[in-house]
């Protein structure tokens, strides 16, 4: 659990949507769950890959 800032650290970093981080792809736990979502947003040309990082059990949907 991560400790409440307070007092003069608070008003230092930003809260709201001003942080300075790249947002995180979708990721799925299985090829099917992956595929729905794709289909849900109707991308047609997708390819379904296994991530490269950590233990590679999730997928990521990657647009050709």
């Amino acid at each position: 659990m991560v400790k409440k800032i307070h007092g003069r650290r608070k008003r230092y970093i930003p809260i709201s949507d001003l942080r300075n981080r790249k947002p995180r792809m979708k990721t799925f736990n299985t090829e099917k769950l992956a595929k729905e979502y794709a289909e849900k947003l109707k991308i047609k040309n997708y390819s379904i890959e296994k991530m490269r990082y950590g233990l590679g059990k999730k997928y990521k949907i990657v647009l050709e």
